[in-house]
């Protein structure tokens, strides 16, 4: 599952922090248009915007190397001091469910190492994390949209066939490596922010409306004691 939109529920600081990355390096670009980056690692991110502003250009490598620097580090001020980056209870509870079910979850991320490890820290998941594998784009060789990630986190965690692997994503390029690899569930959390043109190109096999809805795609076997919590939340729940 992606850290960052599935794990971590980011809202629209990601997108105005690379806004400002671009704005500070002389480049009027609102959160929508940076907001392209999300989901490519590091530099790939940054030239794919350029390549949008300037399609008739080539991008400056030197502008691209400042602009990713100055969203490294604008991404971990907002990391270490922002309130809209927190992390989803919500599946952190499913992962606990999942893990006690038998199941083994990894997240994967193309966000700036540097970034993730105030992230991690930040949460308290550098020691304790709610999943069993973490993959970085810049630990394999082809990234997203490669399909190096998802197989790495098979890797780590033992499993070999790909039938038995669910990606859960919040956008395209999230999702065009389980595509590639034939996994099992491609799943989408739709955000708002794709077309329906850009949904029927990735042909998801379930698409949610927040990760929260991850419980209702799997029956599993779960523990007495996490059914009779289920059911106190419930009556607590009702008005």
């Amino acid at each position: 599952m992606d850290l960052l939109g599935v794990f971590v529920e980011h809202d629209d600081a990601v997108r105005s922090a690379l806004a400002a990355a671009f704005q500070a390096h002389g480049e009027r670009v609102d959160p929508d248009v940076a907001g392209m980056a999300i989901g490519h690692p590091g530099l790939q991110g940054i030239y794919r915007v350029f390549q949008w502003l300037y399609p008739m250009e080539r991008p400056n490598d030197t502008a691209v190397k400042s602009i990713h620097e100055l969203a490294v580090k604008e991404l971990q001020r907002l990391v270490r001091f922002g309130g809209a980056i927190q992390p989803s209870s919500s599946v952190v509870r499913l992962c606990e469910m999942w893990t006690r079910a038998g199941l083994q979850v990894a997240a994967t991320t193309t966000l700036d190492a540097r970034v993730v490890k105030v992230l991690l820290h930040r949460l308290g998941w550098d020691e304790t994390p709610p999943f069993h594998a973490l993959v970085l784009a810049e630990e394999v060789e082809r990234p997203t949209p490669g399909p190096d990630m998802i197989l790495q986190c098979m890797a780590r965690l033992g499993v070999e066939n790909r039938q038995e692997v669910a990606k859960v994503a919040t956008h395209v390029m999230g999702l065009s490596d389980a595509r590639q690899l034939g996994c099992g569930w491609n799943v989408l959390i739709d955000d708002g922010n794709l077309t329906m043109d850009q949904i029927a190109v990735l042909a998801p096999t379930a698409i949610l409306d927040q990760a929260a809805d991850l419980a209702r795609l799997w029956s599993l076997p779960v523990h007495s004691d996490v059914e009779l919590e289920d059911e106190i939340a419930r009556f607590l729940a009702r008005p």
